[in-house]
């Protein structure tokens, strides 16, 4: 679909909804959508038609989807995002929802400037990661139910796919480190990452153990935006807005928040963001410290569950690589 027929779409879905399509401009676009948008609204518009599935997603795969995509559809953003407003979270409001003539969602306008794009970004990095904590952290006091991405639980709400945070584990278990209940195809793609040589067979026992260990983990279901990026983050003056929840699951809150950031700087309070994040969130140091640790292995649990996901794709390998060193890394200390 070329740029002039999503703009002249958007432009029919603001007339349809009672909004005048008077200086509709292209904003920006993402894997999952294009956006275009006036003074007070924006549409998104799915970048595939009705019926078609996404798949060439960047941003994460929830370990055990048998899903096309794992990205949240509008309907569940219109749901997810209603509710991290109503608990204080400064974040657009979905209005409306529809797929007519594709996949839609008009959405309240965010005003301000793309943090990744702002001309003060780098010296002012860490302190809108510090307001983005506290935002993330009343997200986080929003229970859900269930773990993993968001299916509807037959009452007009969404619940994580598995039932409990053990299940969750066990199909991860499963399915990439062929522990307990595996297949043949996944096998093979595990026989593929230690082809790379990158990580051993005792790199993944050290991860298996831990999972095993994180399965006594005191966690609760709650809701987790999960992508916590400068690239979705506007800054109006001194405040900030919480955009794209496209990746945000039922999850244990804090150590899945961590996954974004560690994937460049440090993973420790020596990275400024790290810290003005955490602080932000509300921990005391020893508790970011807990946090740094199950934030860790959270992020060898994505690692591994995108370059499964890639498996499939000659020219992710470099990105599966990338990917293996840094779970070699991790793994390797514990």
């Amino acid at each position: 679909m070329c740029e002039h027929s999503l703009y002249v779409q958007a432009g029919e879905i603001l007339a349809c909804h009672g909004w005048s399509p008077t200086h509709l401009g292209f904003i920006g676009a993402g894997e999952q959508s294009a956006c275009y948008g006036t003074k007070d609204v924006a549409v998104l518009l799915s970048r595939s038609d009705a019926g078609e599935s996404v798949t060439d997603l960047t941003g994460h795969v929830i370990p055990g989807s048998d899903a096309a995509t794992s990205c949240n559809d509008y309907a569940v953003l219109q749901w997810l995002t209603a509710r991290a407003a109503d608990a204080g979270v400064r974040t657009p409001r979905i209005l409306a929802i529809g797929a007519d003539p594709r996949p839609y969602a008009l959405i309240q306008r965010a005003h301000g400037t793309l943090a990744s794009s702002h001309p003060h970004a780098t010296e002012n990095a860490a302190t809108w990661f510090g307001q983005l904590g506290a935002e993330i952290r009343k997200a986080n006091l929003v229970e859900t139910t269930g773990f993993g991405m968001f299916v509807p639980d037959g009452s007009g709400g969404y619940r994580g796919r598995f039932a409990t945070w053990t299940d969750y584990l066990n199909r991860w278990l499963g399915v990439h480190l062929c522990v307990g209940q595996s297949r043949p195809e996944d096998e093979k793609v595990l026989n593929l990452l230690l082809a790379q040589r990158i990580v051993t067979e005792a790199d993944l026992a050290a991860v298996a153990s831990k999972v095993r260990e994180a399965q006594e983990w005191p966690v609760g279901s709650v809701l987790t935006h999960y992508d916590n990026r400068l690239d979705n983050i506007v800054v109006d003056v001194d405040e900030i807005t919480v955009l794209d929840w496209g990746l945000s699951l039922a999850g244990t809150g804090i150590h899945q928040e961590l996954i974004k950031l560690f994937e460049s700087g440090p993973m420790s309070m020596t990275n400024p963001r790290v810290a003005a994040f955490l602080h932000g969130y509300g921990l005391s140091d020893a508790e970011c410290v807990e946090a740094i640790e199950g934030g860790k292995l959270m992020l060898v649990l994505d690692g591994l569950a995108m370059s499964y996901g890639w498996a499939d794709q000659p020219d992710r390998l470099e990105g599966i690589r990338a990917w293996l060193r840094t779970v070699q890394r991790i793994s390797s200390a514990w």
